[in-house]
């Protein structure tokens, strides 16, 4: 097989791997998606939770007094597992060594006795002069110290003496040396273990000169510990010895009492509270089950509400999970805020500093008012939880009750937005909030005014540090998730916008009347419940299309030349369906959100071009509508239909040459009436009552800016010529309304 071959096996084996993935992501459907996304949440949670990740809540220390009475939470064999293993440890220690001789020496030493007793009975045997002996046993390192008197007697010994001298040196010197009771175990022993060679050698009935002999060869040759530890033997006594040791086990039913206030905690008490989970990090597994299901059960309302009441986000897998990951960012920040170490009781009030207010202020700007006002009373059981993770004391209420109301006050501050300084407001508002909540805890447990003092300084920078991490992470969270925010929207709206700049300067025409679509648009909003703000940026941008060819829209023909007179009707309707695409397409050159883009290419819907449909139709009966209708698709929200009924409205209003009250209204219902019957707002979730409502808003808003006029009397010759002259650059105003009259006033 040539290198083509593998090469081509290999693309396709890649190719089948690829669309085997393919395939296996695709069976996973947007539910599937949330159910993963839920189960990551509720691992998240648990950890956060469950889990001491930084520090103990509870704050003892051994040798001080308990600030508060605890008791047990339930009933418990506590098994005191410290001294269990001091115990043992001192049974091991406490386990003496076990000896054996030592073979190497026992063996080096019977090795040199035998050598010495060959020697001297060789010499014995030799029968060579009495000299010549003693000059031939001195020669040897076992009898070179010895005197001439003493090797001469040695060598006169028969061989039945020497025999039994020697049998008598091995069981003497040999057996004491290998003996576990009088061998030497360290070097500290030895002159013990000499001492009793010699006592009891002199007590033998050895002859002198062989006593002499016997005593220089224990004194030379027993320079080392005779014994070693029996390492194997030893270990299992120590192992039996550890094993023999009882476990300490106390009893605790439930609520009794483990310490009291004011009591001294000594290592017993920290052992049981440790036990418990209060202090350290070892929650037992009953814990973490019941604190798993009380997640379980935070999570499940979250998901009923949204189903119940909030089908479009429960069916968004990019809600939902943005709806958790505020939560889930405030309390791992809340987690890593408690471990700061205050002191005493004021450990207690670091939980006040857990960003909840942040949290749900994010959600409501991003995704949902309603469902934010629910994630308050959620995370702040959650916070309380984090606190108090065994609720054995007050403290996880406290943090909690200022956690909810927090909440719900940061919910109440974002929900409005018009300018991003509302954020700092907001700020504000949940610093006096945390203020007034912690002063009545303050009051109702007995605070003292230090401690209170500190709780609500903690409040207050609660408060200031929820609204600059909505200034800080606003923008991330609505690029990450692409979610266009009411803050992204206002900033739009800026009439400082490159787009809005050019349409002022290329389009200007164009430019008023979005301004004044917006107006239009945002009060019928307010009287349906729509997103004014939306309305208000997508009346903004819905005809920046036209930039491309401004002079071919009749707001934008300043003098008496009308380019379409001049084209084909055919060619005039493309050029004025193609500002929806080349909106779109300016929309995405410069980013504009997708709700933004969505009312662009919605505001039309598939309507009729009907001027020049109608002007066609002169010169062509046979011709259809296809070429004179707007691709659509029809508006699909309440947003985008407000904005496509307030450009037919300011349009044709403003083509009224007598705008009277009634001739308004008259027209406005006529062209809402004419948008329902072709269809063009089934699609947007509007009633009829929702109709009234912005036919009467429409009314109201155009009956201010199109309200008829005075007509401004000529002065006579003679007191126009009494009148001062003009300041300078000021020629071509108008003239002033007569005094006293403000309708006049109004006018001008």
């Amino acid at each position: 097989m040539n290198q083509r071959d593998k090469g081509t096996r290999l693309l396709s084996f890649l190719k089948s791997v690829i669309k085997l993935w393919s395939k296996i992501l695709a069976l996973i459907s947007d539910r599937g998606w949330r159910v993963l996304a839920l189960a990551l949440y509720f691992l998240l949670f648990s950890y956060v939770i469950v889990s001491s990740l930084f520090i103990a809540k509870l704050h003892l220390t051994l040798g001080e007094p308990s600030p508060q009475l605890i008791t047990a939470p339930w009933s418990m064999e506590i098994e005191d597992i410290d001294k269990y293993l001091k115990d043992q440890q001192a049974a091991v220690d406490s386990t003496q060594p076990v000896y054996r001789p030592n073979q190497i020496v026992s063996n080096d030493l019977s090795q040199k006795l035998a050598e010495a007793f060959t020697l001297l009975r060789d010499a014995a045997h030799s029968y060579q002069d009495a000299g010549i002996k003693v000059a031939q046993l001195r020669g040897y390192f076992y009898f070179e110290d010895l005197s001439d008197s003493v090797l001469t007697s040695l060598t006169q010994s028969g061989a039945a003496e020497i025999e039994e001298a020697e049998r008598e040196a091995i069981v003497m010197i040999i057996g004491n040396i290998r003996n576990v009771d009088t061998g030497a175990r360290t070097q500290a022993d030895i002159p013990v273990l000499k001492n009793h060679l010699q006592s009891g050698m002199n007590q033998s009935s050895l002859a002198p000169e062989m006593k002499v002999f016997l005593s220089h060869f224990i004194e030379q040759e027993i320079t080392q510990p005779t014994l070693e530890i029996d390492l194997e033997v030893t270990e299992t006594l120590k192992q039996a010895n550890r094993d023999a040791v009882n476990k300490t086990v106390v009893y605790y039913k439930a609520n009794q009492k483990i310490i009291g206030a004011g009591e001294i905690v000594d290592e017993s008490t920290l052992m049981v509270l440790e036990k418990y989970g209060i202090l350290g990090s070892k929650y037992s597994w009953r814990t973490a089950g019941g604190l798993g299901l009380i997640i379980l059960a935070g999570m499940f309302a979250i998901i009923m509400y949204t189903y119940q009441f909030k089908r479009d986000i429960y069916y968004s897998t990019q809600k939902m999970v943005l709806i958790g990951l505020p939560m889930v960012l405030a309390l791992f920040i809340g987690k890593g805020l408690v471990a700061v170490d205050l002191g005493g009781q004021l450990n207690s009030l670091t939980g006040f500093l857990i960003p909840v207010a942040w949290a749900t202020a994010a959600i409501a700007i991003l995704v949902d008012r309603d469902i934010a006002f629910v994630i308050s009373f959620i995370l702040a059981a959650f916070s309380g939880l984090l606190i108090d993770p065994l609720m054995v004391n007050a403290s996880g209420m406290q943090v909690g009750l200022v956690a909810l109301f927090g909440g719900i006050t940061s919910v109440y501050a974002v929900s409005r937005l018009n300018q991003r300084s509302d954020l700092a407001s907001a700020g504000l508002f949940i610093a006096g909030s945390n203020a007034v909540v912690i002063s009545g805890i303050a009051l109702v447990t007995g605070m003292q005014l230090m401690t209170w003092a500190v709780g609500v300084l903690l409040g207050v920078i609660n408060g200031v540090v929820s609204s600059i991490l909505n200034i800080g992470t606003l923008h991330w969270l609505e690029s990450g998730f692409h979610i266009t925010s009411s803050v992204q929207l206002l900033e739009l709206a800026n009439p400082n916008h490159v787009l809005q700049k050019r349409l002022l300067i290329e389009a200007p025409g164009t430019y008023h009347h979005s301004i004044l679509v917006g107006n239009l648009a945002e009060a019928a909003a307010e009287s349906v419940k729509a997103d004014p703000i939306l309305v208000r940026a997508g009346a903004l941008y819905h005809d920046i299309g036209k930039l491309k060819r401004p002079y071919f829209f009749i707001e934008n023909q300043f003098s008496q030349e009308n380019p379409h007179d001049k084209i084909a009707p055919t060619l005039s309707s493309l050029i004025i369906i193609a500002h929806v695409k080349d909106g779109l397409e300016l929309a995405k050159e410069y980013k504009l959100p997708l709700p933004i883009q969505d009312i662009i290419r919605q505001h039309h819907g598939d309507s009729l071009v009907s001027f020049f449909y109608h002007k066609a139709k002169e010169d062509n009966e046979e011709i259809t509508e296809e070429a004179f209708t707007y691709e659509g698709p029809r508006p699909q929200s309440k947003e985008a239909a407000l904005v496509s009924l307030a450009d037919s409205v300011e349009a044709a209003v403003r083509s009224m040459k007598q705008s009277t009250p009634g001739r308004i209204e008259g027209m406005v219902r006529k062209l809402i009436k004419d948008k329902l019957n072709d269809g063009q707002l089934d699609q947007s979730d509007l009633t009829l009552q929702d109709l009234d409502r912005i036919a009467v808003a429409f009314v109201r808003v155009l009956s201010g800016i199109f309200h008829s006029r005075v007509e401004y009397p000529e002065l006579p010759q003679r007191q126009r010529a009494a009148l001062p002259p003009a300041p300078e650059g000021t020629e071509g105003a108008e003239e002033p309304a007569p005094s006293g009259s403000k309708e006049l006033t109004d006018a001008t």
